[in-house]
């Protein structure tokens, strides 16, 4: 860029006139790339790009700051700084926690957690660090402003070609998704507007379809009343479960019923995180049309189609203002029990499952029970009793070197969040037994996706890049009545057979025998035509290759 003669005293004094705005916007938009070093998700070359973005957008804005007098430049710098709080806060806090960078999908999961979810994440997983750096970030923001005091400024009719230059860059920044998420602040808000725009075009799709009419046959016996239960777990990972072979007793009652079980021992989730799972579970969505999450009916539409009542019994929030995504698909159910503002365990949900069962109504009935799981904070999970597993008395725990006394606690207590599950998942079970012995009837039990918990690596939680198979492994587990078995011998038992719940709608639809124009027994895994795919995918990466790390 290049200035007159007339121009080069007077850029000099602007730099040092204007050297605190020139430092906010530094630390808007460069002191995140400085943390770019801790990403172990994304390559050299990438955070060398990131790191040349950054420096762009700064000098840009930078530059449009000099052509604002005092009080534009105190509004400026004040709507930059506001706008960077939560988007840069974030996006370091968890480079610092995970070592994983903050993409587009992530932040769609952060947009629908409520409060509570929230204050139970800064309560488990932020440590002081990040609470100190939030407050320096404040303050050193806050003084800049302050300090700031405009002086000479540029016009913009004679300083035009810079103006246009800065102008032109900010634009290319904000506009090409390669160069704007390598700036939080600008990625951020893009996403928010993306998820919004996705938000209403889902619900206009639910309005139109109301109207939609769908040939749906049930090939159940007419004479049999039939009742389903979906158990949809949280965050529980098979490799922490002693049906699974871990070595923690951590579910003694499905173990003491394992024969009466059919436990798929090769399951895996096509997502990390439950927004991005349960919109392929409870539609036709897949990794290779995510369209047909809009184009086709939902699971609930179709058991509605086909005559039966279903029920969603949820101790999630399905009913906030976003509607966590899928809960645009759960409110559309018969009956709706939204449990979760009681934040208690999910025991909570059995008087609610209890009534469904007793519901005489219908003569087929699907139930949709969404538990909290072992949701992080995995401490708030399950209650004081089953406060079981304690490594600092036991010393069970293997001593695996990036392990300390804080990631043995953190280990503890999602023990006994699955130990609690596994009491939940009893309580569920001994409920549906209990009904008469002539209703034909069948639980599924399977998790939204895993959780890393300091297996393999410093790390915990279920990160949505860099995924390793315990954030992906989830346990798959068939219960069917005897009365079931007799009427339905179609269903073919072979639990070692490789499966993604991405196709969950087809083997759903097997198992309660119903068919329609879309219906694909070769993805059904009770199915005597399954075919295994020769690929899996968990959000952009396959699962051989995640099985790989483990080797490497």
């Amino acid at each position: 860029m290049k200035y007159s003669h007339h121009y080069t005293p007077k850029i000099s004094s602007l730099l040092h006139e204007r050297k605190w705005a020139i430092l906010l916007i530094f630390l808007v938009v460069c002191a995140n790339s400085m943390f770019y070093f801790l990403a172990e998700d994304v390559r050299l070359l990438d955070k060398c790009f990131a790191w040349i973005t950054c420096v762009a957008a700064w000098v840009a804005l930078s530059v449009i700051s000099f052509f604002l007098n005092r009080k534009g430049e105190k509004i400026y710098l004040t709507v930059l700084f506001l706008l960077s709080l939560a988007p840069n806060l974030i996006v370091w806090s968890y480079l610092y926690l995970s070592r994983l960078y903050l993409r587009r999908d992530m932040f769609w999961s952060i947009f629908n957690t409520d409060s509570s979810e929230a204050q139970e994440y800064m309560y488990q997983f932020v440590p002081w660090e990040c609470l100190m750096a939030a407050v320096i970030y404040l303050a050193v923001g806050i003084w800049c402003i302050c300090k700031a005091n405009g002086g000479e400024r540029l016009s913009i009719r004679r300083g035009k070609v810079a103006f246009g230059a800065a102008a032109l860059i900010v634009g290319l920044v904000v506009g090409f998704q390669y160069l704007s998420q390598s700036v939080p602040t600008i990625e951020f808000y893009k996403s928010y507007i993306l998820f919004a725009i996705e938000h209403r075009t889902f619900r206009k799709e639910q309005e139109r379809r109301k109207h939609l009419t769908m040939d749906v046959q049930c090939k159940l016996s007419d004479t049999t009343k039939h009742v389903f239960v979906v158990l949809i777990g949280e965050s529980t990972a098979s490799c922490h479960m002693s049906l699974y072979g871990y070595f923690r007793p951590t579910t003694p009652r499905m173990v003491d019923k394992a024969g009466e079980l059919d436990v798929f021992t090769d399951v895996i989730a096509p997502d990390t995180h439950t927004i991005g799972v349960l919109q392929k579970v409870l539609t036709f969505a897949n990794h290779r049309h995510p369209e047909y999450y809009h184009q086709k009916p939902s699971v609930v539409e179709m058991y509605k189609a086909a005559g039966f009542t279903t029920y969603w019994i949820s101790n999630q929030a399905f009913l906030s203002k976003w509607g966590g995504s899928y809960g645009v698909i759960a409110s559309t159910a018969d009956r709706l029990y939204d449990l979760s503002a009681a934040n208690d365990p999910d025991d909570i949900l059995l008087p609610a499952l209890k009534d469904a069962l007793a519901d005489s109504l219908p003569r087929n009935k699907i139930i949709f029970v969404h538990l909290m799981g072992s949701h992080h904070a995995y401490s708030f999970r399950y209650p004081p009793a089953f406060e079981q597993f304690d490594n600092q008395t036991s010393n069970d725990l293997p001593d695996i070197g990036f392990r300390n006394d804080d990631m043995k606690k953190t280990i503890d207590a999602y023990d006994n969040s699955i130990l609690y599950g596994d009491f939940v998942f009893d309580s569920i079970l001994r409920e549906i037994e209990g009904q008469d012995s002539s209703i034909a009837s069948a639980l599924l039990f399977f998790s939204d996706h895993g959780e890393e918990v300091y297996d393999t690596r410093k790390a915990s939680g279920h990160h949505v890049s860099n995924v390793w198979p315990c954030q992906c492994q989830i346990p798959f587990v068939l219960w069917r009545s005897e009365r079931y078995k007799q009427e339905n011998t179609h269903i073919v038992i072979d639990t070692a057979r490789a499966y993604s719940t991405e196709n969950f709608i087809h083997s759903l639809s097997n198992l309660s025998r119903l068919e329609y124009a879309d219906y694909d027994p070769s993805l059904s895994v009770f199915s005597e035509t399954y075919v295994a795919p020769k690929s899996r995918m968990v959000g952009k990466e396959s699962y051989e290759d995640i099985l790989k790390k483990v080797d490497r």
